[in-house]
């Protein structure tokens, strides 16, 4: 198993330099970038609901949703049904900063696992799909800490 782990723990961290990579020239941070694929993936979202989703702290998202909304990538307006509550929504320029980070991980992706052999690369969806359904065990989905 601790080569399991070994061999993991250097993975990701090459994920994490895709990940960080294609974040580059964007002017987004890797925590705003999170917090724009969250709300992108939920929709027009309380604040409060993206922080759960996010694991983090009401007060966190108050700045990045400050600081996105600062650059133009996200918009911040009252609930009407409540109007304590704050919803967020990517503009336009936000959700188009989330799609072109996932663009350039999934070519980067897709090149390195071309470097692979054809077997390598059943292998490695074998493996990879078992260590996602190890995270989503009961099947309602995948653990809080494995968000963005």
């Amino acid at each position: 198993m601790n080569e399991a782990v070994d061999a993991l723990m250097g993975t990701t961290r090459l994920l994490v330099g895709i990940a960080t990579r294609a974040l580059e020239d964007l002017d987004v941070t890797l925590p705003q970038f999170r917090l724009l694929l969250v709300l992108d993936d939920l929709g027009p979202s309380a604040g409060t609901v993206a922080a759960h989703r996010l694991g983090s702290a009401a007060s966190s998202v108050t700045r990045l949703g400050d600081q996105l909304e600062a650059s133009g990538h996200l918009t911040r307006r009252r609930d009407p049904a409540n109007r304590s509550v704050v919803v967020l929504e990517p503009t336009e320029a936000g959700r188009a900063v989330v799609a072109t980070v996932l663009a350039r991980r999934r070519e980067a992706l897709a090149d390195l696992v071309g470097r692979l052999p054809e077997e390598h690369r059943d292998a490695l969806t074998t493996a990879l799909s078992a260590l996602r359904d190890a995270a989503d065990p009961d099947g309602t989905g995948p653990l809080e800490l494995m968000n963005p």
